[in-house]
């Protein structure tokens, strides 16, 4: 049921760091975000976070 949501969030991860690596430039990394996300078209686009961050900014500590 969630495979294209966990397709998508993968292939969306790794464009991420190739973008962070030097790899992709940012319009690069916007135009494949557009792309894997009409050819997932996961369940929870809708909601997407589309500002480049990976997670959701919590710092989480040993304490």
């Amino acid at each position: 049921m969630f495979e294209k949501e966990v397709d998508y969030r993968l292939a969306k991860w790794v464009i991420l760091n190739m973008e962070k690596d030097g790899v992709l430039t940012s319009d690069e990394l916007r135009l494949a975000w557009m792309n894997i996300a009409t050819h997932y078209e996961p369940l929870f686009l809708e909601v997407e976070n589309m500002d480049g961050m990976i997670g959701d900014g919590v710092i989480v500590d040993d304490q």
